[in-house]
């Protein structure tokens, strides 16, 4: 792989072996994801040769919106995992957790362990990128207690955290939270402003983990274009990071 070129270095590049991705929307027809089984596979098949080895997908659950219980998600997750042999699809590891969005429904769900994890005691969570919940602090203690590590999915997409400067990313980080970037942030797809401050977390070393966060076709053609050679290089030392969740 060479990073002295002014050129895009594709992610079939970029990609370390058996990277693990940790958010994305490929179990059809339960949220703003896929819509069906053929672009799941399709998706998943692209994956196989940028030599994922495996995908954590990660359906929202959001009250009034995306209500998923865990039985729903394992249901329809084992539907497709079913059909994907059949459709040449048969390297790649495909498991179902969940990114939770931190409202009262996930209070109620951490209280009665309705929970899918993400890996072991990892669990990935949301916040509204208007506000941040207002018992933050109330459901970070109940994450703790339940025994679950919380990874803050895309923290780079929060303008309230990032407006004057950074420092509320310490609080955040000290409080226990691990962030997750999205590597389509990096690529300018939510904005310019979102890129910067992308940069600027990975730069200071606040960024532990990546992840697709792929919804479509669209997604995918954008994240397969890569990133120039200096994030490319930064993005490969990231996304080594996932292999905790092999």
């Amino acid at each position: 792989m060479s990073f002295l070129s002014k050129k895009k270095v594709p992610l079939s590049e970029v990609t370390p072996d058996n990277y693990v991705d940790i958010h994305s929307h490929l179990i059809p027809g339960i949220d703003d994801g896929v819509k069906t089984i053929y672009q799941s596979a399709y998706i998943l098949e692209q994956f196989e040769k940028l030599g994922v080895k495996k995908v954590i997908t990660t359906p929202h659950i959001m009250q009034q919106v995306w209500p998923n219980t865990s039985e729903v998600i394992r249901d329809y997750h084992k539907k497709l995992q079913n059909v994907l042999p059949a459709l040449g699809i048969s390297k790649i590891e495909l498991q179902a957790s969940a990114e939770y969005m931190m409202d009262d429904l996930f209070y109620d769900r951490l209280k009665k362990g309705d929970i899918l994890p993400l890996h072991q005691n990892y669990l990935l969570v949301e916040m509204s990128t208007f506000s941040p919940p207002i018992n933050l602090s109330e459901i970070l203690f109940e994450i703790k207690v339940a025994g679950y590590i919380p990874i803050l999915a895309h923290p780079e997409r929060y303008p309230f955290y990032y407006q004057n400067d950074l420092k509320k990313y310490d609080e955040l980080k000290e409080s226990g939270f691990l962030f997750q970037l999205n590597l389509l942030s990096l690529s300018g797809y939510y904005g310019d402003q979102v890129k910067t401050i992308a940069n600027k977390l990975i730069d200071q070393n606040y960024i532990d983990f990546t992840g697709t966060d792929i919804h479509n076709y669209h997604h995918l053609g954008i994240l397969e274009e890569g990133f120039y050679p200096k994030v490319a290089e930064k993005v490969t030392r990231l996304m080594k990071n996932n292999s905790i969740f092999s």
